[in-house]
């Protein structure tokens, strides 16, 4: 039952088992009166004794589009008479709880205009802050790219916006729909004030890839991360300059996914099915 008090909601898809940490956060959330929309994005459905905390709302989505897919469904959910603000999440990040309401400042200060809001990252693997920040004097700073998580937007935008793309499943994905955004008319703001702690994929066994700034993702990742690229590639809408970035990286990654990470066979097939499976549909 949607409380009266509610009108800003948390939309996180979970993969896997649920963390004593993670509950606890879930906790902190519901006593803060947001509507916490969990969406089961696992293959197979989450055992009933680990759906957690009373308050939080449960969708099933069964990994259906993958992480677009359970964003996706989460946000249809959340969209309920009463609810203005909706902000997404994942399970490997945490934005404190209290500082998650100040994603919505910009809409007041600059309610001309079309926005989409996300916090600075903090990558937790390798301790530093993710882009570069200049001095501003309202703590908001123009950006053209946003992760998804902590990404907030306004319900009265959401038929503008339009929804992730389920098709890329994962990788790129929020390429896609940001820039999109920004074609639509929406500019992307990022609260140098609201830190959004991240883990970016596990620790990569190769000293010389670390120093690179790589992280280990499975076969999978790289299969997506492949397809997807060449996808984003045709996109009118994404900037020229992002496209020759992304590519010139995509060159060397797969070389060194074959010789410097485990796996090698199944990396092998997944780069051989990246180079030419069919490409997602328009977007």
């Amino acid at each position: 039952m949607l409380l009266a008090r509610q009108s800003h909601a948390v939309v996180i898809p979970l993969f896997g088992a649920l963390s004593a940490d993670f509950t606890h956060y879930l906790r902190a959330l519901v006593a803060q009166s947001f509507l916490v929309v969990l969406v089961d994005n696992n293959c197979q459905r989450l055992p009933a004794r680990l759906k957690p905390v009373m308050g939080c709302e449960f969708v099933v989505n069964g990994n259906r589009g993958g992480i677009a897919g359970g964003l996706n469904r989460g946000i249809e959910f959340a969209l309920q008479p009463g609810i203005s603000s909706i902000t997404l999440l994942d399970q490997d990040s945490r934005i404190p709880v209290e500082q998650i309401h100040r994603l919505l400042e910009p809409f007041e200060s600059y309610q001309e205009r079309r926005l989409v809001v996300g916090p600075s990252i903090w990558d937790q693997q390798r301790q530093v802050r993710h882009g570069r920040w200049l001095p501003s004097a309202d703590s908001f700073q123009e950006t053209r790219l946003l992760i998804g998580s902590g990404t907030t937007f306004q319900v009265k935008d959401w038929p503008q916006l339009g929804s992730l793309h389920d098709q890329l499943h994962i990788d790129y994905v929020d390429h896609a729909w940001c820039f999109r955004a920004q074609a639509r008319g929406f500019s992307l703001l990022q609260h140098s004030e609201v830190v959004l702690k991240q883990q970016f994929g596990a620790v990569h066994p190769n000293r010389f890839c670390r120093w690179l700034g790589m992280q280990l993702y499975s076969p999978d990742r790289h299969f997506y991360g492949l397809r997807n690229l060449r996808w984003l590639l045709l996109q009118p809408y994404v900037p020229l300059d992002l496209k020759l970035k992304e590519l010139l990286k995509m060159l060397f990654k797969p070389w060194l996914w074959l010789l410097l990470e485990p796996n090698r066979g199944a990396n092998l097939k997944a780069i051989a099915r990246g180079l030419l499976a069919p490409l997602p549909g328009r977007y």
